[in-house]
């Protein structure tokens, strides 16, 4: 059936039938709508030819990243299998990160702005041989010394026990360093005084605090943080975690423009270094 035949029938029936027009073009119309259906390609005309290669559809991957968790132990195993670079990463500080923080290190005094601080990813290994993983809140200026510093430790194996946020002791400095925890920002002045702490500003790192103490005198008196620490006041005492002049720590902070709290002349901070 043609669209011509129709036509040509649909002229016929006007010359020759009673019928009025209006119900010959009813049926006219009818016809044509037969046709044009009857003229729709197939399903299988409309499917693509087996002979040409298929287009692919977009794929869209989505970055799994998983929350990171603080002094969990891992294997060697996963470190090489996800590379090392998966665990030595720089952040802007998240919300689920600043609801740590608020209250405690960053509290309603706090003068330095957020977007000041930078949260690190990173990995430590103890005095057993163990791997776990670490986290710190530093200044930006510092955030890639630190991760550098820290990535060189790792790999040499250089023993740092504990690396979580202060805030886990509600930011309570002699609880951190008793638990020989090693942090960086504290919005806190220095311990007896009121200057604010080089902490405050995140330029400032203590690692291995117990068996590193903070030592001054005060009135003729001997003051050492953290108190358990006492016994490490005295540098000749042997500690796998002790931080010693020229030891690979501290030629890592020194090279990138740290000083040492235990360089300092009147008072002692064995654990200490900072960027001016």
């Amino acid at each position: 059936m043609t669209k011509s035949y129709l036509l040509k029938n649909a002229k016929r029936s006007d010359a020759d039938a009673p019928c009025n027009r209006r119900t010959a073009k009813l049926i006219f119309n009818f016809q044509l709508l037969i046709f044009n259906f009857l003229a729709l390609p197939t399903l299988a005309q409309c499917q693509q030819p087996t002979n040409m290669p298929a287009v692919a559809s977009p794929t869209i991957t989505e970055k799994s990243v998983k929350p990171w968790k603080a002094a969990v132990e891992i294997s060697e195993s996963d470190v090489a299998q996800q590379g090392i670079d998966a665990f030595f990463s720089i952040d802007t500080i998240s919300d689920a990160v600043f609801s740590r923080m608020k209250g405690k290190s960053y509290g309603a005094n706090c003068t330095v702005p957020r977007s000041d601080l930078r949260y690190l990813r990173m990995l430590h290994v103890d005095a057993e041989g163990c791997i776990k993983t670490g986290e710190m809140v530093c200044n930006k200026i510092i955030a890639n010394d630190l991760l550098d510093i820290f990535k060189q430790l790792y790999q040499a194996k250089y023993p740092i026990e504990r690396m979580v946020l202060i805030d886990d002791y509600n930011a309570n400095d002699e609880l951190s360093m008793r638990d020989n925890n090693s942090s960086c920002f504290n919005f806190r002045v220095v311990a007896g005084s009121k200057t604010l702490s080089k902490h405050a500003r995140g330029l400032a790192v203590d690692i291995n605090t117990r068996y590193n103490p903070y030592v001054r005198t005060r009135q003729g008196r001997r003051l050492v943080s953290p108190d358990n620490g006492t016994a490490y006041a005295d540098r000749s005492r042997p500690s796998p975690y002790k931080i010693e002049r020229g030891d690979l720590l501290y030629r890592l902070f020194i090279e990138h423009g740290f000083t040492w709290g235990g360089a300092w002349k009147y008072s002692k901070d064995y654990q200490h270094f900072e960027k001016r």
